[in-house]
């Protein structure tokens, strides 16, 4: 026989329908987002994959001032390498504030992935990033003038040592809207001989069953040969710090955990107000309860009649969820991919352990939580049940007020009665307006972290000389990379060394007689003060060096060192006037020959205004999203405090109590809670919003420093505000609509 229980699920869904569609709007959301981002990650693991063998993507690079010899090549090659020509040109002059690096037709190494189009062929053809393509709208059979000549653009493409456009390898960010890298024909570079080439060599290990130490030592041996056989190093990366190409890894690698406790998070939430909610229904069902109990009804038959609303909620919420997440936000997903990052084409296929993790396991957690619930709740004796005894053990003294007004005791009393659920309250106020925070903050952050760079550089122009020039321009001052070991990320980091004179035009403040000044982002990425040590290391010479901190120079745009020329250059056994490196304020006239690398003011402060422009519309989805939490969990869990105090009410209205005083008395008391919940929420969301900036930071070369204008929390305590307050219309009607006959019918 049927059991008669499973009558009342229908018409408590029914009863309770704003309710159960708020919570299935929210799963559907979380696991749409969950499974149609996870899905993703995947496509781009496996597309990642694939290009290590398939297009043969480099283990590491080095740039030198004139070409190595084939002797050289083969000393290299003794030492595990495979090593090929990487050439490229640099184009600064396409506008304003855009670099563009033309590389040479790729056949060993760092094969292009074609994402639209075809590779060029004939000497003015060209092919461009498929990312810059698209942010500066250029379509294939466009024309492009670069370094004098006009190509015409036959693809787009992905390379495999740029899937992250970094224009710099120190930059924080991105920057996909103003640096591109592009292909030429042989023919067509072949060209462009006589313009400013930049001899890279991209190399790839023999054995691919390298430990990470064993690569960190190869690429000591390739610093030291080169060095010691007179090769101009100018610089040299390990696949793993070139964030060009180990970014997207490691992107990946923290987007994927972040998505699941963020999924996470939200269901045991859900589970967790579910739980609230029905153990009021126990509360109010009481004797219902005792009675079916004493009638012959098994325990784990009213475990499950009660469980049944929250598993058709979770089975109803995951299946639209993730029928949405494979449709339609599959393809949203796929595009802020593609628009933040230079890859080919993602397939994307159903993973069953992307099913489990983002599916299976969240309606589980919710089964979990509301089980032990439920068998905790109905495992007192039916004759409790009967007599509304519902609490185990010795029943709790009532907590003394203090002596305050009559209405000030009866608000702590409704607080204390429903202390579950006000603390989900503010469990929910804390998480939505953590996410708000995000949402609204990263704007005027990343702002403030564009401004603290222009306001701190001295300078405009920054030239990289391959050999001294004969000019009379500009500040001359001498550059080296060293390295520092950084402890949270547990690995060396760049840091640049300037070795300036003591009347430096743009760093004389940062220069001291006795000591070393350093950069505030170095200072505050590392830790460090005045009087403490710096230890830096040269793995070009096997050389380590200890500094003492004598100042810290306001200078956020790169992680820096400032020490006199001359000490710099002593230790570096180079004669005392040399010099590798030109400051000004405006461009100056250099032989292009004579150039390894140019940075502008530009190129400095363009990658915070791209990511801000790339992340646009998933800030706008987070705020959207945010708001929509903050409205569902508000009015749920306000709902259950009138619900749980429906018969004081009745009451209430019984003794002559109008509307306007019962708001008072439980309306006012839920919205003084929401107020202090939005008020103390700010203090700890910052705290956690401080602690994702250090782990930001420690995934890049840069430094953020944390900023908020006070607007942002006025906005987040505004937004909480006024959705609480277009619940609370909501919650005055449900006031209005109990009955007096409900105390009547309850009388005992």
């Amino acid at each position: 026989m049927r059991n008669p229980l499973y009558k009342r699920v229908p018409r408590d869904l029914k009863k309770n329908f704003i309710r159960y569609l708020g919570m299935v709007l929210i799963l559907v959301c979380t696991i749409c987002i969950g499974s149609s981002f996870q899905s993703t990650l995947n496509g781009a693991t496996a597309y990642l994959e694939n290009i290590r063998e398939d297009n043969l993507q480099e283990d590491g690079f080095f740039e030198v001032a004139e070409e190595i010899t084939p002797d050289m090549k083969s000393a290299l090659k003794e030492h595990g390498l495979d090593v090929e020509e990487n050439f490229y040109v640099t184009e600064h002059e396409y506008d304003e504030s855009t670099k563009i690096l033309l590389f040479n037709e790729r056949k060993n190494i760092d094969i292009p992935t074609v994402f639209e189009g075809e590779l060029p062929e004939k000497a003015d053809e060209i092919a461009i990033d498929h990312v810059f393509a698209r942010n500066r709208e250029i379509n294939i059979g466009d024309s492009m003038e670069l370094c004098g000549r006009k190509y015409k653009v036959t693809g787009t493409v992905s390379l495999p040592d740029y899937t992250a456009l970094f224009m710099n390898n120190t930059d924080l960010v991105m920057n996909a809207s103003h640096f591109c890298v592009s292909v030429l024909s042989e023919a067509g570079f072949e060209e462009l001989k006589d313009k400013n080439v930049t001899r890279r060599y991209s190399y790839r290990y023999r054995d691919n069953g390298l430990s990470d130490d064993e690569k960190v030592a190869v690429s000591e041996e390739i610093q030291k040969y080169l060095v010691t056989n007179g090769a101009s190093l100018q610089n040299i990366l390990r696949r793993e710090q070139n964030q060009s190409i180990y970014f997207l890894e490691m992107d990946i690698g923290t987007d994927g955990p972040f998505i699941v406790v963020f999924v996470y998070i939200l269901v045991a939430m859900i589970a967790f107000i579910f739980a609230i909610l029905t153990a009021n229904t126990i509360e109010r069902e009481s004797v219902i309860i005792g009675t079916l109990r004493a009638m012959g009804y098994k325990k784990w038959e009213i475990i499950w009649h009660y469980l049944q609303p929250t598993m058709i909620v979770a089975v109803t919420g995951s299946v639209i969820g993730n029928i949405l997440g494979y449709t339609v936000m599959i393809e949203p997903f796929i595009n802020m991919y593609y628009t933040s990052y230079s890859i080919g084409p993602i397939e994307i296929s159903f993973d069953v352990k992307t099913f489990i993790i983002t599916t299976v396991l969240p309606v589980v957690i919710m089964f979990i939580i509301n089980f032990y619930m439920l068998a905790r709740k109905l495992s007192l004796s039916p004759l409790k049940f009967l007599r509304r005894e519902l609490k185990k053990g010795k029943q709790k003294k009532t907590i003394k007020l203090p002596d305050i007004s009559f209405l000030g005791r009866f608000r702590m009393r409704v607080i204390l009665q429903n202390k579950g659920a006000y603390f989900m309250l503010f469990t929910g106020v804390f998480f939505a307006s953590f996410l708000l925070m995000f949402g609204i903050g990263l704007d005027p952050l990343m702002k403030h972290y564009t401004d603290s760079i222009d306001e701190s550089l001295p300078y405009s122009y920054q030239y990289i000389l391959k050999a001294p020039v004969d000019t009379d321009e500009g500040e001359k001052v001498f550059t080296y990379e060293l390295e520092s070991w950084y402890k949270l990320a547990k690995k060396d980091i760049g840091i640049t060394c300037f070795g300036i004179d003591s009347d430096s035009r743009y760093f004389g403040e940062a220069c001291y007689e006795s000591g070393v000044g350093i950069s505030s982002s170095l200072s505050q990425k590392l830790g460090l003060e005045v009087g403490d040590e710096l230890v830096l290391k040269d793995k070009n010479f096997d050389r380590e060096y200890t500094f003492k901190v004598a100042g810290v120079y306001e200078y956020d745009a790169a992680l820096a060192m400032f020490i006199d020329k001359k000490q710099l250059n002593e230790l570096l056994d180079v004669d005392e006037d040399s010099y590798n490196c030109i400051l000004s304020d405006r461009k100056l006239d250099i032989d292009e020959a004579c150039i390894a690398k140019l940075i502008t003011r530009e190129d400095m402060i363009g990658a915070a205004n791209q990511m801000m422009e790339s992340f646009h519309m998933v800030i706008v989805f987070i705020n959207i999203f945010t708001v929509a939490v903050y409205i569902v969990i508000m009015y749920i869990l306000t709902k259950v405090v009138i619900d749980k105090n429906a018969l004081s009410i009745s009451y209430m209205k019984i003794f002559g109590y109008n509307a306007g005083e019962i708001r008072k008395l439980y309306l006012t008391t839920t919205t003084i809670v929401v107020m202090a919940s939005l008020v103390v929420c700010i203090p700890l969301e910052i705290v956690l919003f401080k602690g994702t900036l250090v782990l930001l930071s420690s995934m890049i070369e840069g430094y953020v420093k944390f900023f908020l204008p006070v607007s942002v929390y006025l906005e987040i305590v505004v937004v909480g505000i006024v959705s609480y307050f277009v619940i609370n219309a909501f919650n005055i009607q449900e006031v209005k609509r109990i009955p007096m006959t409900d105390a009547l019918k309850n009388r005992e």
